[in-house]
């Protein structure tokens, strides 16, 4: 089905050029402060980027091939990267990093995926751990702004293939390197490898994680940041944060009870929230996640959500942050003192601390990480104190500090307070267009399914919960990637559908995302069928959010757009009973995912497919031979691997029972 009578687009994209004057008459300075220049010419420049990390075991070189440019190494002048005098341009905070970057060096990384082991995580041991290079999370990938990233996956798992994928980086002009299986490649094959090569176009943090199954529930993720400038001024940082939720089964065991929860089933349930790997399940280890600083500094925080399942309110008991950075995008800052965090959102923030005089005396504070409400799936009553904050030598005793009055609703940060640096300006549209905004069938829907046949010894069924957006759920065929059958038919449950840049507003296209009018009643054991609400991430994009809405879909007398400059993100909250009206540019011709981040759900189906510019992207991969070598040899060895069902873990049974993403 042709998208293109359902989505309209605009056109002009409004924003700084990528080199901007030191003193730029028509943007008002986000960071006051001078540079001092150095007098004599300098070699191009080599240095260790701020924010590089707690050990020294972490730190990298930034290394840009520019004479006579060099970094203003100052903490209070963050918002500039590079710097050349002669010229007076500048890599900054307003660059449009969308289609210009600066030119760094090649930095490669060598991550395995470990087999099936038994981890302790938060004082249960965990039989079901799969990591990256053994370590909870994975490895702190790092580069700098403009780097050419080579990451070499080795697929060390016994009964499952995988894939990797780079959260919210938009791999642009280059979808053969997005890392989900069935779409942009086969799985890699156990006892194979895969290199992803990108170019780091965005700065900011994020995280990598498998894009297989369920497999980054088992623990298959870790952090990425692309070092770059920043719109408030900071002295130090802290590694970044990973706020997750844990099981003590595997995922693969406990999914069999979203696809059969109901009348008698409550879906899945977690047992623990976790921060860097780290939990305390019923009080069972007493050390907490802790960081020490010092007074009267200012340090960057880097968060992630990474859970399986719920939507985290992060705060530090007696603190503000000032929010710089959501999702790789560059905000004007502003200040709050909790943070609301979907699964795959991430977010930088500047914490400020006390002086000690108003400490009143107290060196430790408590890091608290509410499950948002209805967002979330545990057993039991939390202990949200999952993290302490300890100042300068502490004594290291427990926090007595007491939780702020903060809104544990869930929702997303707000958004009139969610303003790019470089904005987008989006042209209204009429009348007519906005009433046709909606995608057929664009609600998403609980719903029920036969699985599908696998082979003459696998019939068909059973009937299972499944989820849908865009009419149909999703099934992906992990021996036939969309990128390599681009010219053939795709069933309904590739859920498919292609979209071209030329439309009526040229390249950007928008479109509405219904929640459903669903009265969410729980099965008698406990537990919500329907949360509160839906993160949906788009790969290959980000999107600008016009509306977000608690209220019902009514057509367009619902419609209350913004166009100045709104809010930029690759995940959004959709509510449960509302809707999401978002706008993309359809610049990034490829194969996209567009799913809800809960895994239960993605595991369910909630997502579909976007075949963007199929012409152009096949005139792409034409010039990428290397890259489609690759996916091509990649594509053989796991249809050699797949084809013996003696290298499944149940050699007589179904080896696909969820979506496949």
């Amino acid at each position: 089905m042709q998208l293109k009578h359902y989505l309209v687009g605009l056109v002009r994209y409004f924003g700084f050029t990528s080199f901007v004057a030191f003193d730029p008459v028509d943007q008002a300075p986000l960071i006051e402060g001078d540079i001092i220049a150095p007098e004599k010419s300098l070699p191009p420049p080599i240095f260790v980027p701020p924010g590089t990390g707690d050990k020294s075991d972490n730190r990298i070189k930034c290394d840009y091939k520019l004479d006579g440019w060099w970094h203003p190494d100052s903490p209070d002048q963050r918002d500039v990267w590079l710097r050349n005098n002669k010229t007076r341009r500048e890599y900054n905070i307003h660059t449009n990093y969308e289609t210009t970057w600066p030119q760094g060096r090649r930095r490669d990384y060598y991550i395995v995926v470990n087999n099936d082991t038994t981890a302790n995580w938060d004082g249960i041991p965990f039989p079901g751990a799969k990591m990256f290079n053994g370590t909870f999370p994975g490895p702190w990938i790092q580069a700098c702004w403009g780097d050419s990233v080579h990451i070499t996956v080795r697929n060390n798992l016994t009964y499952n293939g995988t894939a990797i994928h780079m959260h919210g980086l938009r791999m642009l002009n280059n979808s053969l390197m997005d890392g989900v299986p069935g779409v942009s490649q086969c799985p890699i094959a156990p006892g194979e490898s895969f290199t992803y090569k990108f170019t780091a176009t965005q700065y900011g943090t994020t995280w990598y994680h498998s894009h297989y199954s369920l497999q980054y529930s088992d623990g298959i993720y870790g952090p990425l940041t692309i070092h770059g400038p920043t719109s408030a001024n900071w002295e130090d940082s802290i590694d970044p944060i990973l706020l997750g939720d844990h099981n003590h089964r595997s995922a693969f065991q406990d999914y069999y009870q979203e696809q059969f929860s109901g009348k008698n089933r409550s879906p899945p349930k977690m047992s623990s929230i976790l921060i860097n790997g780290r939990g305390s399940y019923a009080g069972i280890l007493p050390e907490r996640y802790n960081k020490t600083v010092e007074a009267r500094k200012r340090y960057l925080l880097r968060l992630i959500n990474t859970s399986t399942d719920t939507t985290y309110v992060f705060a530090i008991d007696n603190h503000n942050f000032t929010v710089v950075e959501s999702d790789l995008v560059p905000l004007r800052p502003y200040v709050t003192d909790h943070l609301a965090i979907g699964i795959g959102q991430r977010y930088h923030v500047v914490l400020n601390t006390w002086p000690e005089e108003q400490r009143n005396g107290t060196d430790e504070f408590w890091m608290r990480t509410v499950p948002a409400d209805h967002c979330n799936s545990f057993n039991d009553q939390l202990d949200v104190r999952q993290g302490i904050l300890y100042y300068k030598d502490a004594k290291k005793k427990w926090p007595t500090t007491n939780e702020g009055k903060y809104n544990y609703t869930c929702r997303d940060e707000p958004h009139a307070k969610l303003r790019p640096v470089v904005p987008w300006k989006v042209p209204r549209l009429n009348t007519d267009e906005k009433e046709h905004l909606s995608l057929p069938n664009s609600t998403i829907m609980l719903a029920n399914w036969s699985l599908p046949a696998e082979s003459s010894h696998v019939p068909s069924g059973p009937n299972v919960n499944s989820w849908h957006m865009m009419e149909h759920t999703l099934w992906v065929n992990y021996s036939h990637p969309t990128v390599s059958n681009l010219d053939g038919v795709f069933g309904d449950n590739s859920a498919v559908y292609p979209i071209d840049h030329n439309t009526a507003h040229e390249k950007w296209n928008y479109m509405v995302i219904i929640g459903g009018d669903i009265e969410n009643v729980g099965p008698p054991k406990g537990g919500k069928l329907i949360p509160a609400a839906h993160p949906i991430h788009f790969h290959g994009h980000d999107f600008a959010l016009l509306q977000q809405s608690e209220y019902p879909y009514n057509g367009s007398k619902s419609l209350n757009l913004t166009y100045e400059n709104p809010p930029r993100r690759d995940v959004v909250l959709l509510p449960k009973n509302g809707f999401v009206a978002i706008a993309f540019r359809a610049d990034n011709p490829g194969a996209w995912a567009v799913h809800c981040h809960i895994a239960w759900h993605a595991s369910a189906g909630l997502a579909f497919q976007i075949l963007e510019s199929k012409n152009e992207f096949k005139e792409l991969l034409s010039k990428q031979q290397s890259d489609k070598r690759q996916l091509d040899k990649t594509c053989r060895l796991w249809k050699e691997w797949h084809s013996d069902p003696e290298n499944f873990w149940h050699s007589k049974g179904r080896f696909q029972d969820d979506s496949g993403v």
